[in-house]
């Protein structure tokens, strides 16, 4: 009899043994896509960034242009009214972008990779969209909670289907 259950725990134990070594792969290739999330979402601001810099430099040079022709005091106004709004609207991308990558550095980490890449957020102000789909309402719930949880953040629109 004791023989007999040596023989079907052994089974068991291989069972454990390979459930557990599955687990742990799975969480390395959780781990592995969260990190690639979060570089698109630092590649994505810094795109911003470079975009925001790129509409100064433009700026820049049209004030250079209205310095140097005619009616140079009122191009110069329009100009530096213009290089204002532009910088103004390369402020609004930058923190915006900012707000994205922490969105999505959060849903990472607490809505879990397999959510995160079914998920795409928008980010207007401070107001954050989340489309797409997730596997089940309780990842619904996590991903919405998570984006509110975000300093910055002023609104959660929750736009996530749910398909199993």
């Amino acid at each position: 009899m004791q023989m007999r259950r040596s023989w079907t725990a052994i089974p068991a134990m291989a069972l454990v043994i390979v459930l557990g070594a599955c687990s742990q792969r799975e969480e390395e290739k959780a781990r592995e896509r969260a990190a690639e999330a979060r570089q698109k979402a630092r590649e994505g601001a810094h795109e911003l960034a470079h975009e925001a810099k790129r509409a100064a430099n433009a700026m820049n040079r049209q004030i250079d242009q209205a310095m140097n022709g005619t009616g140079a005091r009122r191009d110069g106004d329009q100009a530096g009214q213009k290089l204002q709004r532009g910088s103004e609207e390369a402020g609004a991308k930058l923190d915006e972008a900012a707000l994205l990558a922490k969105v999505k550095a959060k849903l990472a980490n607490d809505a879990g990779l397999s959510t995160v890449t079914g998920v795409n957020v928008d980010v207007d102000g401070d107001v954050v969209t989340l489309r797409g789909t997730v596997s089940s309402p309780e990842q619904k719930q996590i991903a919405e909670r998570a984006a509110g949880q975000v300093a910055g953040v002023r609104r959660v629109i929750d736009n996530l289907q749910i398909k199993p």
